[in-house]
């Protein structure tokens, strides 16, 4: 596997108040040895302290165990959301909503989108998703192979949410480079182009909203905007977040997961022998292939894991680390569809849980019941080489498989 490397951003100071014996050299864009396996190569963090402070990306520190990546998540009152980027986002850049947000005004503006994005709400989706897999997975089959990435762990997540708020699908490729620049590209420039771009194209679609409501969730959003629920600035906002946590999450862990039934057939034949497996398998595959790097920000100083915090101290909080930890699973850097315990917090914990967690399961589950009954066998491209990136979103850019044509 090969993992782009981005320039060495110069390191920051050390700070007075970290001690050297929690300083370490990791820099998450470019985690050392990932080519072999990006989740192993994090994992070597919890060789260390609960908590380790790095010089990268302006100097922050990191979480490493389960307690303390679960204690950070659920202390807003010690950890603020605002900022939540790392390195920091561009100066006179407009907040994430409701990412940078804290109680209590966090619960109203989740209010807003909860009604749309609840299972009852999102269960009539689920023809749609199961159609939209199918036609997919029946269009590549007689090709014997593709660029996963590309032709289904991109197209599929994207297609569905341009349909859940009603934007046109042609746009599947800008909306599919804005996604990528503000997960993984640590070039802050090209990643504001991108985060700018992406506000003027959700302020026409939003604007569109107000002149013609419909039931999407944009609509409701500039409803709430109306009622005075929430500022134009976070509306526009707010469809940011929810454009990139309906996509990037998925496209990753489908990459992820594909990856790993590429290269063990057993696991594949199961799955695809049991469909009635493939729910389970989901929360065991989102438990061993996290994605997400979250940042928090310290509110004030205290003591936390055995670190110093200080107010203004930057927190990684790399929340698949939590599933791979053996103070809470045992056996956690293999994959067993039988599991007693699955309970993970990829799709977070506390006042930030994922809103769009509702809608990934099902788009995974789906994905595995229809791929593994029309295209059961299937391989890495041999002589090829999968290609990925680490950042506030770990994925997969390139992976090549084959399978036997009919």
């Amino acid at each position: 596997m090969s993992y782009a490397a981005e320039p060495v951003a110069k390191l920051a100071a050390l700070p007075d108040h970290v001690p050297p014996s929690l300083v370490t050299e990791f820099d998450f864009f470019n985690p050392p040895d990932a080519e072999r396996d990006l989740h192993q190569a994090w994992k070597k963090l919890q060789d260390g302290p609960p908590v380790v402070f790095t010089p990268h990306n302006g100097g922050h520190w990191i979480a490493t165990r389960a307690a303390s990546i679960f204690d950070a998540m659920q202390s807003f009152e010690r950890f603020s959301s605002n900022p939540f980027s790392i390195p920091a986002r561009p100066e006179g850049a407009p907040r994430t909503v409701p990412l940078e947000v804290d109680p209590p005004e966090l619960q109203g503006l989740r209010a807003i989108a909860v009604p749309l994005l609840s299972p009852k709400a999102l269960a009539p989706w689920e023809p749609e998703i199961r159609k939209l897999v199918v036609e997919i997975v029946e269009e590549l089959k007689p090709n014997g192979g593709c660029d996963f990435v590309a032709e289904f762990g991109v197209r599929m997540p994207v297609e569905l949410f341009l349909s859940f708020v009603e934007l046109p699908v042609e746009d599947r490729p800008l909306v599919r480079k804005w996604v990528e620049d503000a997960a993984r590209n640590p070039n802050r420039e090209e990643t504001n182009v991108s985060r700018m771009a992406t506000f003027d194209y959700l302020s026409k679609a939003l604007e569109k909203r107000r002149h013609n409501p419909g039931a999407d969730v944009f609509s409701r959003i500039v409803a709430a905007e109306a009622e005075g629920k929430i500022e134009p600035t976070d509306s526009v906002s707010m469809a940011i977040n929810i454009l990139f946590g309906g996509i990037d999450t998925v496209t990753s862990a489908l990459s992820f997961i594909v990856k790993f039934l590429a290269e063990n057939p057993t696991h594949r034949r199961e799955l695809a022998a049991h469909p009635e497996l493939a729910r389970d398998a989901v929360e065991e595959f989102m438990r061993r292939f996290g994605i997400l790097n979250l940042g928090r920000t310290a509110a004030r100083d205290f003591e936390f894991h055995g670190a110093p915090i200080r107010k203004g101290d930057r927190m990684l909080l790399p929340i698949h680390l939590y599933g791979l930890d053996e103070e809470k699973f045992e056996r956690p850097m293999e994959v067993d569809f039988h599991r007693e315990h699955f309970r993970h917090i990829n799709f977070g914990s506390g006042p930030h849980r994922c809103l769009g967690s509702n809608l990934a399961r099902p788009e995974l589950r789906i994905f595995l019941e229809e791929w593994l009954s029309r295209i059961p066998e299937f391989e890495i491209a041999p002589g090829q080489t999968i290609e990925g990136h680490s950042g506030a979103a770990m994925a997969i850019t390139y992976l090549p498989i084959v399978w036997p044509k009919a």
